[in-house]
């Protein structure tokens, strides 16, 4: 069963915001997007037939979390296949009703390890206010503007209702006639309120009058988010840790960030180990005689305890894939990477899913990456990628 039939395409405009991700990657007739359906119907003719049409259900929901969630089960299942492994799908397991993603066997049969593939992504309330606001956002490209000009979005409040766009579209091309002159330097700023939003809009002046632009947004600002993954890995643990019962094998859980949560590539390792053993703080103690000590440390509240004080043995390993997509996965900058638990019930073989890997070193009190196998390689994307379009 494939993903993406085989039709063609012709489309050539890039994403509109909100657009379910299955729709775009269906329609667009750019020649990356080829090699990137080709891949995904390829992988998925490599899960058992009965689990296939499934799967395709996921991807072609509708929502964004859905898809990236079908997306990040297909990768690891892909990964494992190509490290010569046999995977069981939906296992039994010592719970009565749930049941994991994946039991990896070697090839002898052994258990290697059960694998449960999660995800975490913005709230429920954050995802429908984003799609309210991708109507308005959508809106606004469409508007009619004097040749030349464009506009800078930057959105000022939230709002919980559906305004009139036809209404915001008018009274922003009624502004910019009236406003747009001769002097491209010129950059007119207008707040339009929209029911309980409000939209700051700035005019641009200096673009090719001879060109009639797609989209009318050459700019934008939407908003401040408050950032903390690695709070969000550990809850998305606590979630799936216990969901299943102490299986009799190793337990590795793997972990896509489709909420784009880690703002830098820095602070992908800091996210990993922050998640299990504690985020970094700062301890100060003041003396009677005044004077102040400082100590670096870890909170207590990581998802396997503290070193020496262990909880949650049962899962032995987390792998985070820091972005959701595939399509930075030869940057070696934004790499999956996995953490060893030392105390585990059941320790991780290194052959299930050998990524690079942090390691708690006692003797030192330091984690120590040592560097293994990419998932880029592993999953054997193309030498070049993203492809080129």
């Amino acid at each position: 069963m494939a993903l993406f039939e085989d039709k063609g395409r012709t489309r050539t405009a890039p994403r509109k915001q909100g657009e379910a991700l299955y729709a775009f990657y269906d329609s667009t007739g750019r020649p990356a997007y080829d090699v990137y359906r080709a891949l995904l119907n390829q992988w998925l003719s490599e899960m058992p037939e009965a689990e296939q049409a499934e799967m395709v259900t996921r991807f072609r929901d509708g929502a964004r979390g859905q898809f990236e969630a079908a997306l990040a089960e297909l990768v690891v299942h892909a990964a494992l296949t190509r490290l010569g492994h046999s995977i069981e799908i939906h296992p039994d397991c010592p719970h009565p009703t749930r049941h994991p993603d994946f039991l990896v066997r070697d090839a002898s049969g052994q258990k290697l390890a059960y694998v449960e593939v999660t995800t975490f992504g913005p709230e429920v309330e954050i995802v429908a206010r984003d799609n309210r606001e991708a109507v308005i956002y959508n809106g606004l490209e469409a508007v009619d503007l004097p040749p030349g000009w464009l506009l800078s979005y930057s959105l000022q409040q939230h709002g919980e209702t559906s305004p009139s766009i036809k209404k915001l579209k008018r009274d922003v091309e009624v502004w910019a006639k009236e406003v747009c002159g001769d002097d491209p330097s010129a950059m007119p700023t207008k707040v339009f309120e929209a029911n309980d939003w409000q939209i700051e809009l700035t005019l641009i002046g200096g673009f090719n009058k001879e060109k009639n632009y797609e989209r009318k947004i050459g700019a934008a600002m939407q908003g401040v988010r408050t950032l903390s993954p690695h709070l969000d890995l550990r809850q998305a643990l606590e979630l799936k840790g216990r969901r299943y019962g102490n299986f009799d094998a190793p337990y590795l859980i793997v972990v896509a960030d489709c909420k784009e949560s880690i703002p830098t590539s820095d602070d992908i390792a800091d996210t990993l180990i922050g998640a299990v053993y504690g985020g970094e703080a700062v301890t100060i103690k003041t003396y009677a005689d005044g004077t102040r000590e400082e100590t670096l440390g870890r909170t207590e509240d990581g998802y396997w305890g503290v070193i020496g004080a262990h909880r949650n043995d049962n899962v032995s390993g987390v792998a985070l894939l820091p972005r959701s997509d595939l399509w930075r996965l030869r940057n070696e900058k934004w790499q999956p990477l996995l953490i060893i638990n030392p105390d585990a019930t059941h320790q991780l073989p290194e052959q299930l899913l050998p990524l690079p890997r942090y390691v708690y070193q006692p003797t030192s009190d330091e984690f120590t990456k040592i560097d293994g196998t990419l998932l880029a390689d592993m999953v054997e994307l193309p030498a070049e990628w993203p492809p080129a379009d």
